[in-house]
């Protein structure tokens, strides 16, 4: 009964979302409002699923884009919640039907496959970070989900637009608590499918997920590669220290590893 019902207050909330985005394509001005309404949208969502947020360390009140570990799909609209920003996906996702069509209308960036499609992105990140202030970008530079018992390799390419931009790339790491039972019900991956994983997810009480912002690493001064390095060692501090290699734990600054 409980699944029934919040799979009822599912279905409307994504009406809603959909009418959102209609609203947008068919209202241009209300363009300047997409990441305040995307915020509201993912909040909303949050209560329906009962998904409970914590929240440490601080956020950077600066231009940035944001680097997190990926987990599941739950990543995105947690991280819409907590702040107005916008999103980095892989190319498929904008053909998706309502997955797709709700990430286009929030204005979502996507990553091409084939030569030029990374210069490309990541003109279009920067030109989009430098046309106002206090903008933000969520990226998952590990590139895959796991289960979130650790951390894989950052990839280093899409921080050339924090370079390009001139701003701050600030690490973010997600935990995620499991059942009463012990399952791990958040982790989308292997032969996961969509609605099944929401089925597992409205029969359960309540999931519990907490945020560490980690101290921002300025782009100024470090290549790429460098940056890569630096947010994933803050990362992997907090999700899987026994991981962090210490030559990379040492170059972490210490408000990453107190935040």
């Amino acid at each position: 009964m409980r699944a029934t019902l919040r799979g009822a207050r599912l279905i409307v909330h994504l009406l809603a979302g959909l009418a959102l985005v209609a609203s947008v394509k068919l209202v241009p001005p209300l363009g300047r409002y997409r990441e305040r309404l995307g915020r509201w949208w993912h909040r909303e969502l949050m209560r329906v699923l009962k998904i409970r947020l914590s929240i440490r360390g601080q956020r950077s009140p600066g231009t940035r884009i944001i680097a997190a570990n990926h987990v599941s799909w739950l990543d995105i609209p947690i991280l819409g919640a907590i702040e107005p920003t916008r999103f980095v996906s892989k190319y498929e996702v904008r053909e998706w039907p309502i997955a797709g069509w709700l990430a286009n209308g929030a204005g979502s960036f996507y990553i091409r496959r084939g030569a030029g499609g990374t210069k490309q992105l990541t003109a279009e990140m920067s030109a989009y970070l430098k046309s106002a202030p206090r903008r933000s970008l969520v990226l998952f530079p590990e590139g895959t989900t796991t289960d979130g018992a650790y951390v894989l390799k950052f990839q280093p390419r899409l921080f050339a637009a924090a370079i390009a931009a001139e701003c701050d790339v600030q690490p973010m790491a997600l935990r995620y608590s499991r059942t009463a039972e012990g399952e791990n019900i958040a982790p989308f991956i292997g032969e996961d499918d969509l609605v099944h994983h929401i089925l597992r997810l409205l029969k359960e009480p309540s999931l519990d997920v907490e945020i560490t912002y980690c101290a921002p690493i300025s782009s100024h001064g470090h290549d790429r590669a460098q940056i890569a390095q630096l947010a994933h060692a803050a990362v992997a501090t907090v999700i899987a220290p026994e991981t962090v290699v210490p030559a990379a734990a040492a170059e972490v600054p210490q408000e990453a590893l107190a935040a």
